[in-house]
């Protein structure tokens, strides 16, 4: 009896042995050599954001429509699981607007993005897209603060003589230049989807 035992104990656990060694999950081919390419193109679609940062700065004083404009892509965009925008290729652009600073607004900037260089300067896709901004694109444009307030006294039931508020007039401080200092990082947001082979 004791015999019997010990054998389907010893059966039972070659059987285990054989199961777990059946269904064990080996990595080795699950992840795709980074370098491979997939056979079907992918799409990156309309809407999407791209992390770069801006290699020499830019400003409205300096700059007039038409510069360049060169970035970095900070970090790999992968599709599944490959990678296919590598991090540190070189995003370049052009400036396609400029608002000039002025009483009551900043100035205002808007670049376009046309070209992505891998770092290894073996793929170049052409782009349609701009540097994020507000619903048009533009970097800037902000409101200034208002420089005149006018005193109005207000009456409130239970504050007795009323009190003064600070109303601002409808004068507002002239407006500065915006900038993207070199080294700050900003988003490229396609308007176009993106075929990538």
């Amino acid at each position: 009896m004791k015999i019997r035992k010990i054998l389907h104990l010893i059966i039972l656990t070659i059987f285990t042995f054989t199961a777990f060694k059946a269904d064990a999950v080996t990595f080795d081919d699950y992840y795709p050599n980074p370098d491979e390419r997939p056979t079907e193109s992918i799409v990156l679609k309309s809407g999407t954001l791209l992390k770069v940062m801006c290699v020499r700065g830019i400003n409205t004083f300096t700059g007039d429509i038409g510069d360049e404009c060169e970035f970095i892509n900070t970090s790999d965009m992968f599709v599944g699981e490959f990678n296919v925008l590598p991090k540190n290729s070189h995003v370049y652009g052009v400036i396609e607007d400029i608002r000039e600073p002025v009483q009551g607004n900043n100035a205002a900037i808007k670049i376009k993005i046309n070209k992505l260089v891998t770092p290894d300067l073996d793929t170049t896709y052409y782009l349609d897209g701009y540097i994020g901004g507000g619903a048009d694109f533009y970097i800037g444009g902000e409101q200034t603060a208002p420089v005149y307030y006018k005193a109005t006294p207000s009456y409130n039931e239970g504050w007795g003589n009323g009190i003064l508020q600070m109303n601002p007039l409808n004068i507002y401080a002239y407006g500065k230049h915006t900038q993207i200092k070199a080294g700050q990082e900003v988003f490229v947001i396609l308007v176009k989807d993106l075929k990538i082979n």
